[in-house]
This record gives structure tokens, C-alpha cells and sequence, in this order.
């Protein structure tokens, strides 16, 4: 009988765990005899043809108990024991609807028989073998990276390549395709290319000097310790892992509002990479920080964006919910094991041998976890916690003051002309409207007496004649003028007031505090009778509402008539909105509540930053049980599910209760095991991506079935072991890829080896790539002379921002020095990029993005030559040249081949230059150099 996909995700089945736990011990005989003798039966006469020997139809097969309790593509268990009601396969079976029941054609089961099965899986469900079968059911796979590392013999170096294992599996690789590795590279391209690699930037003239000068056989191995020592190092390489765990410092979302304490986590990571903490540390910390005295690296949990516009809908609330969960789970999955976890939200994943059960356990670990901040315990000390507790007594005083004048305005009545219904409507956000008898104008102004606070906004202001036309409009010959506008907002501009579109990024705002005046001009003199306005016609925002008005026609010069006022209308607020009670306060009190909530505010903010509020999320310490959804959808619960590992590499072994510390705590452990194959597999690729360009696995954060396999899985598997035996230390894993011939090798191409390897995959010379956006931007920053080193903190912004409901973000088109900071410590917006360097393939914290794409596009060539960063840049560098090189122009050219390529020009490079500063001068030569693909790439 075949069960059709119809109903539900296609999931394997781990229902044995149910099956062996029940205690059959005593009575296994007769209830195996009960399957044998009375259940097997039933199913060889009804189910077999379909699902037996020879035809499995839904990839189901009943006659073997490795197939019962794996299930079908639905993934619907078919047995849950001691659950008749619960199991899909009595459902069926029953069923009298023609698209569930089972058979579909044919006799259907008798009431005898259907009993039979029921009072069988009541019973526990036993089955022969079933022991056996829990193995094979626990996923087999083959997959490479599920297998245990076994660390290979390196093979022997017969050759004056290389001075490490890494470069005998390289060699032989080689060998293997009748290649051989490339030569040395020069010390100055040596040195550059460890510089931009770990530091993000390029070595200084006088670090360049001082190695070339340096002829002691070991001095690559101190010069690439003293790089690993630098915290340039650190400031490059949490760059790296923020690309990996979707680090940004906003929400993301229509509202993407600021996380203005979600720096902690950044800079937990810069001090982790500088300290060298090992890897299983730092997984440790970043899954369960709050257990072990490191708050901030709990901001992995919460980095993703966050939808902060909850619903009422419970359905959409639970949805959003679980999409926050699917972003914990999912990163975790990509960051740590290098997997893709997602196809198992609604079903068994397609290719991995990971369970929809699987996932469900993981956010089971994740199920107490909470976007948010909270106060990080480390940097409170005793005095910092008597000066919250007094902060806070004084927040409660205050709040009960307000809760006071909140009651009183409770128990005023509504107006008696609003019971009556002949008030004039109450003034609202999204649209007004007033009337008059129609009268001929050639102009009209509406002007502003009082606001809600702040500068007032107009969405649009309309005005119509006797036949219903908006004669106000730009697009009919209207012409706006106003008292001022408030500056440094695109979307805020006096042409948006008449120009017919409606929102908040259509208007004008004013430039004056609770005042100001706006005035249409019409091409001719028109009869009027209407004027519509509002603050926002989309009726999201509500904020800068004007209160008190006037409108005025004109018909000649200098000649006003009044024809509309704010005169006996309320202000209409939405009966949930925070300030709605202010309308019926008296104005002595209406202020003193302004206050009081002026005054709260303040106090959040002191008691914040005495507390060191982070974004590193909130835990709630019994989070209760987790179950499967079908089809991932949240109405849809079945069976409660453990916080667990994947079934395929372990258990935690806790309960379907396990507090939540329990559960992370478990979970971290279990991924920084040395028995975890994936955790030293999936990091030594990352920091062989970053280091070579390319992972030895190209896909590093898919080492499943769907990523690809590895050029040298041999080396992955010795690197994966070496890393474990040196301690989990990322810094001497580096410091052993850097020391190795096949880093050092030299980049220039080979016709033989382009023509059976142009990718480079098989290591045959170290590949030139671009850089990336930051270590472009740090670059130019680190030659001009403006870079500034100041670690940590909060970051600087490349935006400007408009501060409301929402936020809005525009790219800054000037620069000053606060903003010459490395880019690690760039505010990051989402949905949003930097004008200059977001078209260099720069994520906005969006997803996870373990390997950037890597793009060429006219736009960013326009950008470097065109944009003021990059002018100014130049303007500060011809300063150093002139200052540092002097006023002729062969110095200044020398000065600044050192600065930028890490080497003096040759005969021709000189005279070429010199030729450009004399004919264009020294600032177009520094622009010059900025665009030069030798800056621009690591070779």
C-alpha cells in the first residue's frame, strides 16, 4: 500500500529510541511471537505488494525492520511506541479520506485487524533485530568528513622544497600530475604578502628594510612571529570569523534599528584571536560564555538579524520565533561543523546524513536563548553595582510618579462634543483634512504653531479646487517654498511635499523647532476649497505631528486670509500609543509627564552603561520542551525532542527537560570534542581558505555531500590531527602554514601549469588575489599616514542616519579623521553599504558569508578614482610625501613605491611617474597609485 508524499516532509525515522526504551526486557519473547505470528501477517497481505521485496513506492518498505523504522519520503514515523493514536502508520490505515487511506485500492483492513495493530504498537512495537538495526538506523554514511581523522604518514621530502609535512602531501600532489612547485618568492614580495594576509595591511618601509636586511636563516620564522604577535593580527582575523557568524550592528528588517552595545562580542573576538585561545575554548565560550565568565562571546548566539515588529497573530509570532531559532541553528551548524542544517527544519535533509530530529535537538540546545542584552557580570565591579542600585531606585520612583499622572488622565472623561459626535475630527498622523467655503488663490500657507516635539513633518500637503484637482502639485505647476529645511536628509526634502507620493521617505521636515511655515505657489489663480495634510500617510510613523496650526489663502501680494486652524481639534492618538494619555492632562501636567519620561530615558541609558549592556543576548533558565513540527510549520507540533548532537556523531544524552545551561554546556563540549571529526576538519580549512585564498575544500562552510571534496584530503585530515595534538592553537597551525616552501612559493604563472591546473587548486605557485574591502580601505588609510590604531570600542559610522520609527541609512559623502579607523570597527548596517567599498563584494551581515565572492565591475573602478574618500586620501598623502620625501619629485616617488608595493620603482617606473607629477601633478600620481592592481592584490 503506497504512502504518498502528500502529507508531510520527507524525514528519517529514529523512532527505535522509543522502541528500546520501553521495558520489555521480560516479556520480548511473546511480543516478538505477538509481531511474527498476528502483525506481520496483516502487513505481507495488505502492504507488501507495494512496499515489500520487490517494489518500495514512496521509498517504504515493510517487510524488514531496518525499513519500518526507517520510514519513507513522508518521514512521518510510522510507529511511535505506546502511541497508537500518534503513529502514522495506524492513521493511515484508518483513515477515510480517499487521499489518505491506506490501501488506496483494494480491500482496506478489518476492525479486527486495525485493533490488532493498534494494541501491537500500544504494546511498545516490538520488532526482530531491532536491536541491530539501531546502528544502521543511526544514519551510515561514507561521506568523508564523517569519518574519523586519521592522521596519515607525511610523505618523505626527497627535494630541497619545503621544510614541513605540508609541503611533502603538496609535492607529491604535484608530482602526481607531472607538476612541480614554483620558486621562492623575493623577500619584499614575501614580506607584503604576510602583511596583508594577517595583518589586513601592508608592512611599513621600515619593517620592509629591516627583513631584507635580515640574513640569518631564520628570519622568515621571526618576522612571521613577530606578525603573529601584533594585535594588528587580531583586529584582522575576527574580521574574518565576523564574516562567518553574520556579525552587523542592526537588526536587519523593515525597522533595522541600531544595536548600539552589540560591539562587546566584536571585540571579545579581536582579544580571543590576539590571546591565542584555544579553538575549543573559544567554541566553548561562544555557546555557553555566560556559564564560564565570558558574557560577550554569547553575542555568536544573537549576531543574526532580528525581527523587532512582533504580531499579534499567534501563528506569525511563533513563525518568527522559529526563524529566530533556525538562525541560531543554522549558523552554529555552518560556523562549527561546516554544515548546512536547514533542509532539516521541514524534512531529513536531501544529501547529509542529518535527521529533521537532528534539528529540532539542536534548537532544543537553543530553545532558552533570547535576542537581546543584558548586563555583562565581568566588567561590574563593587561600586559599579552600588551606583546601579541606586540608579535603579531612583527609575522606580520616577516610573511611579508617571504611572501616577497615567492613572489621572484614565479617569478624565472624553470631551462632551466627542460623546456628542460634533467635535471636529482629531488631529492624527496620517491625514487631516479641512475645509472651507471656496475662494479664489494664488497661493496658499499652512503655518506651524506647536509639534508632538521636535522639527514638524509634512508627508504631503494637498490642496484642491472646486472640481476635485490637486492644484498644489509640483507635477500641475504647484511651487513649494518653506521657512527652512532641516539639513543632511535625502528623504526629508522641500520637493517632496507636493511632489505625490506619499510615506516618510517623501517629506519635508523643518528646520525649526515646533515652528516654521511651507508655501504653494499656483501658476494661476484657481477656486479652493480643500487642504489635506498629514505627517505620515502611510500611517507607520507618528512622531513630529503638528498640533497647532494655521492655513492661509492668498489671492494678491502680500494679502492673507485665514481658512482653516487648529482650533478645536484634539490630537487623536492610537488608543495603544505610548503617549496617547497626554491629551487629556491638563498642559502643567502633560509637561511634567514629558519630563518625567525625559528623565526615565536618561536613567536607562546611565543604568546601561554602568552595567555594560551588551547585545549578547537574554537565557531563560527552564525553557521548556522543544517538539518536531511537521513541515516546520510551529501549529504543527509532534513528538517532544532532547537537546541533542547529531545522531550521526553522538548523544548529549539529557532529557527532553534539561535546563538550558545544561543543554549549551552539553552541546559546546560536544562540538569541541577531539572525537568530533568536523570541528578540527572545518577550522584548519577556514584558515587555509584565508591564508592560501582557497580551502582545501572550496565550499568552507559545506564539507556535506553537496560541498566539494577536498584537493588534498590526505593534508586536511594530517592538518585536522596537528591542530588537536598542538592544542587547538590557531596561531601555531598558522605560524606552521606560513613556515611552509608552499606559501612562500612565488605567484608569477606557468603556461604548463595553467594548462592542467589554471585554478591553482594543486598548489603549484601561491595564487594572486584582490584584496577585500577592508583590507583595501585599511590599506590606503596605512600609506596616506591617517590611519588611526585606537582598539575596541564603539564603531565609527559610514552612514548617515535619520533617527525614527525606522532608521534610515544614506553613505556619508564626506570624511573627517573619526572615521579612519580600521574597518573592524565599522558600525555595520544591514541592508545597507558603504558607498565606496560595498561594491567590493562587502557583506552587510545578512547571512553567514565564510567565502566572499569575488567580483570586477566598472563601479568599483569609478569608486576608487572618483569618490572623496579616495580624494581625500590622496590630499593627505601628497602632505606625507612632501613632509617625509621633501619637495623633489624622484624622492617622493621612491617614498611612496616603498609605502605602496613594498619595493623602489625601476628606471622606467620612475621616469614615468616623475612625467605624470610634472604634467598633473602629485596629487593625481598618489590617486594614481591607489587604482594600480598591485596595490589592490596580494601576489
Amino acid at each position: 500500500m503506497p504512502f504518498p508524499r502528500t502529507a508531510a516532509p520527507r524525514r528519517l525515522l529514529s523512532a527505535l529510541v522509543c522502541l528500546l526504551a520501553l521495558p520489555f526486557a521480560r516479556a520480548q519473547t511473546p511480543a516478538l511471537d505477538f509481531y511474527q505470528k498476528s502483525v506481520r501477517p496483516i502487513l505481507e497481505e495488505h502492504c507488501f505488494d507495494c512496499h515489500g521485496p520487490e517494489k518500495q513506492k514512496n521509498k517504504l518498505r515493510l517487510d524488514t525492520t531496518l525499513g519500518i523504522l526507517k520510514g519513507g519520503e513522508s518521514g512521518e514515523p510510522l510507529l511511535l511506541a505506546g502511541h497508537s493514536a500518534e503513529s502514522y502508520l495506524l492513521k493511515r490505515v484508518s483513515s477515510t479520506n480517499p487521499k489518505d487511506m491506506m490501501p488506496p485500492k483494494g480491500e482496506r483492513l478489518g476492525a479486527a485487524q486495525v485493533q490488532m495493530l493498534r494494541e501491537w504498537i500500544d504494546a511498545g512495537g516490538q520488532l526482530p533485530g531491532a536491536q541491530e538495526a539501531a546502528g544502521e538506523l543511526r544514519i551510515k554514511t561514507n561521506h568523508w568528513s564523517f569519518q574519523p581523522v586519521k592522521r596519515p604518514l607525511p610523505p618523505a621530502l626527497e627535494t630541497s622544497f619545503g621544510n614541513n609535512a605540508i609541503d611533502g602531501f603538496v609535492l607529491e600532489k604535484l608530482r602526481q600530475q607531472g607538476l612541480e612547485p614554483s620558486p621562492r618568492a623575493e623577500p619584499r614580495t614575501l614580506i607584503r604578502r604576510l602583511y596583508l594576509v594577517m595583518h589586513g595591511m601592508p608592512p611599513t618601509p621600515a619593517e620592509v628594510e629591516e627583513y631584507v636586511a635580515d640574513k640569518r636563516p631564520e628570519a622568515w620564522e621571526r618576522l612571521v612571529d613577530r606578525v603573529l604577535a601584533s594585535p594588528r593580527y587580531g583586529e584582522r582575523w575576527a574580521r574574518h570569523w565576523m564574516d562567518v557568524v553574520r556579525y552587523a550592528d542592526t537588526d536587519g528588517f523593515e525597522r533595522n534599528m541600531e544595536r548600539k552595545a552589540g560591539y562587546p562580542y566584536r571585540d571579545y573576538l579581536i582579544e580571543a584571536f590576539n590571546a591565542d585561545k584555544p579553538y575549543t575554548q573559544f567554541v566553548k565560550e561562544q555557546l555557553a560564555g555566560d556559564m564560564l565568565g565570558t558574557d560577550r562571546a554569547t553575542g555568536f548566539l544573537v549576531a543574526g538579524p532580528y525581527d523587532s515588529v512582533k504580531s499579534g497573530d499567534t501563528n506569525l509570532t511563533l513563525m518568527q520565533r522559529q526563524e529566530e531559532l533556525a538562525d541560531m541553528v543554522n549558523t552554529t551548524g555552518t560556523a562549527f561543523l561546516g554544515l548546512t542544517m536547514g533542509c532539516a527544519r521541514c524534512h531529513n535533509h536531501k544529501f547529509d546524513p542529518i535527521l529533521q530530529k537532528d534539528y529540532y535537538a539542536m534548537q532544543a540546545v537553543f530553545a532558552g536563548v533570547q535576542m537581546g542584552e543584558r548586563p555583562l557580570r565581568e566588567m561590574q565591579d563593587g561600586p559599579t553595582q552600588e551606583a546601579v542600585k541606586r540608579l535603579k531606585a531612583l527609575e522606580q520612583s520616577q516610573t511611579s510618579e508617571l504611572d501616577a499622572l497615567k492613572r489621572k488622565a484614565a479617569s478624565v472623561p472624553e470631551p462632551l462634543a466627542a460623546i456628542k459626535g460634533n467635535e471636529r475630527p482629531a488631529l492624527g498622523a496620517a491625514r487631516n483634512e479641512d475645509t472651507f467655503e471656496p475662494r479664489e488663490a494664488s497661493s496658499i500657507r499652512f503655518t506651524i504653531l506647536a509639534t508632538s516635539g521636535a522639527e514638524a513633518c509634512l508627508d504631503e500637503l494637498e490642496v484642491f479646487d472646486t472640481e476635485g484637482r490637486n492644484v498644489a502639485l509640483a507635477a500641475n505647476g504647484g511651487k513649494a517654498s518653506a521657512s527652512g529645511t532641516l539639513p543632511g536628509y535625502a528623504i526629508h526634502q522641500l520637493a517632496h511635499l507636493n511632489d505625490g507620493k506619499f510615506g516618510n521617505a517623501h517629506s519635508w521636515i523643518a528646520n525649526s523647532k515646533g515652528k516654521g511655515w511651507v508655501q504653494i505657489d499656483f501658476p494661476a489663480k484657481v477656486r479652493i476649497a480643500k487642504v489635506v495634510w498629514g505627517r505620515d500617510r502611510d500611517g507607520h510613523l507618528s512622531d513630529r505631528l503638528v498640533t497647532q496650526y494655521k492655513i492661509e489663502a492668498s489671492s494678491e501680494p502680500g494679502q492673507w486670509q485665514q481658512v482653516g486652524s487648529s482650533e478645536g481639534r484634539r490630537i487623536g492618538m492610537s488608543p495603544g500609543g505610548a503617549n496617547a494619555f497626554l491629551a487629556k492632562l491638563s498642559p502643567e501636567d502633560a509637561a511634567a509627564a514629558r519630563k518625567l519620561q525625559a528623565e526615565l530615558l536618561t536613567i536607562k541609558e546611565r543604568i546601561a552603561a554602568a552595567e555594560h549592556v551588551a547585545w549578547v543576548g537574554k537565557f531563560a533558565a527552564n525553557p521548556g520542551r522543544t517538539h518536531r513540527l511537521y513541515r516546520g510549520e510551529p501549529l504543527q507540533q509532534r513528538e517532544a525532542v532532547a537537546p541533542d548532537a547529531l545522531s550521526v556523531l553522538g548523544t548529549l544524552g539529557l532529557d527532553v527537560d534539561a535546563p538550558d545551561a545544561q543543554r549549551r554546556m552539553k552541546f559546546a563540549e560536544w562540538v569541541a570534542s577531539a572525537n568530533n571529526p568536523l570541528a578540527s576538519r572545518v577550522l584548519v580549512n577556514r584558515l587555509w581558505h584565508y591564508i592560501f585564498g582557497n580551502g582545501l575544500v572550496d565550499t568552507p562552510s559545506d564539507l556535506g555531500l553537496n560541498g566539494s571534496r577536498p584537493t588534498h584530503p590526505e593534508l586536511l585530515d594530517w592538518l585536522a590531527d596537528e591542530f588537536v595534538q598542538r592544542g587547538w592553537s590557531v596561531k601555531q597551525m598558522q605560524r606552521l602554514l606560513l613556515l611552509s616552501a608552499t606559501f612562500q612559493q612565488g605567484s608569477a604563472p606557468r603556461p604548463d601549469a595553467q594548462k592542467r591546473d589554471a585554478d591553482g587548486r594543486l598548489l603549484w605557485r601561491y595564487t594572486p588575489r584582490r584584496l577585500e574591502a577592508e583590507a583595501i580601505r585599511d590599506s590606503m588609510l596605512a600609506v596616506s599616514g591617517a590611519l588611526d590604531l585606537k582598539m575596541g570600542g564603539a564603531g565609527f559610522y559610514l552612514m548617515d542616519v535619520v533617527r525614527e520609527n525606522v532608521r534610515h541609512y544614506f553613505p556619508k559623502e564626506k570624511y573627517s579623521p573619526e572615521e579612519y579607523r580600521r574597518m573592524v570597527y565599522l558600525f555595520r548596517v544591514r541592508a545597507a553599504q558603504d558607498g565606496v567599498f560595498g561594491a567590493f563584494d562587502c557583506p552587510d551581515g545578512g547571512s553567514v558569508m565564510a567565502k566572499r565572492s569575488r567580483s570586477n565591475t566598472p563601479l568599483q573602478a569609478l569608486n576608487l578614482f572618483n569618490s572623496s574618500f579616495v580624494g581625500g586620501q590622496g590630499e593627505i598623502l601628497v602632505q606625507r610625501l612632501q613632509a617625509e620625501a621633501g619637495a623633489h619629485s624622484a624622492e617622493q616617488v621612491q617614498l611612496a613605491f616603498r609605502l605602496f608595493y613594498a619595493r623602489p620603482p625601476d628606471a622606467y617606473e620612475l621616469e614615468r611617474s616623475q612625467a605624470l607629477i610634472r604634467e598633473h601633478g602629485l596629487l593625481s600620481f598618489a590617486r594614481a597609485l591607489y587604482n594600480t592592481s598591485e596595490f589592490l592584490f596580494v601576489f
